[in-house]
């Protein structure tokens, strides 16, 4: 019996992430993928017991990378104030979302949401999770006295919304997406917290 490893599952949602985004979900199959990992589909599937299985890995790993640390930081954040909480999560989120890589994956879901559940696979393992950690700190900001008592996860939705659609929206759908540049990252989310503490401030 042959032993699984850290490194090698490492190695085949690096390799995996590059097929799903270069064949789509519906394209991509586990035989590709083995191929370009340079073994077996019988050591593929012992890892990983079907492609859906491997996407939602996949998925989480960028979760875990990317978005986890950020929101960890932000719960932690009770005695700070909440803009300069807001501000920094909301620059480290946004570092990310509105990366070519973030942006490449979300292109593979929506082309692929209507034709099988990869699209709520991927909504329930990342967007759901983190708008659910977002809601946790905003609720207990609203019970500090810092925002104004309302629904924190529609909050949380708001707030999202303000940084991936407010000013980046545009980036996925032209072929070659502007860099990001720290300075415009900062000033984005700055613009997006203003509108949204006007409307949640106490």
């Amino acid at each position: 019996m042959k032993v699984r490893t850290d490194a090698k599952r490492d190695e085949i949602l690096e390799v995996a992430r590059a097929v799903f985004l270069e064949l789509g979900y519906e394209r991509a199959s586990m035989a590709e993928i083995a191929a370009r990992v340079g073994g077996s589909k019988a050591t593929l599937y012992g890892y990983f017991s079907c492609k859906e299985a491997l996407f939602v890995a996949i998925t989480q790993q960028l979760a875990e990378r990317y978005v986890v640390p950020a929101l960890a930081r932000l719960e932690e954040s009770t005695d700070e104030d909440v803009r300069s909480a807001l501000q920094r999560f909301g620059e480290q989120f946004l570092a990310f979302a509105a990366g070519p890589e973030a942006i490449a994956t979300n292109r593979v879901i929506l082309s692929e949401a209507a034709r099988s559940d990869s699209g709520r696979v991927f909504f329930d393992s990342g967007p759901k999770r983190a708008n659910e950690a977002l809601a946790r700190y905003l609720s207990g900001a609203m019970n500090r006295g810092q925002l104004r008592k309302a629904d924190a996860s529609v909050a949380a939705s708001h707030f999202f919304a303000l940084l991936i659609h407010g000013e980046t929206w545009e980036n996925y759908f032209v072929r070659e997406s502007p860099v990001l540049t720290r300075p415009r990252n900062k000033r984005i989310v700055e613009r997006a917290l203003d509108t949204f503490l006007n409307g949640y401030r106490t």
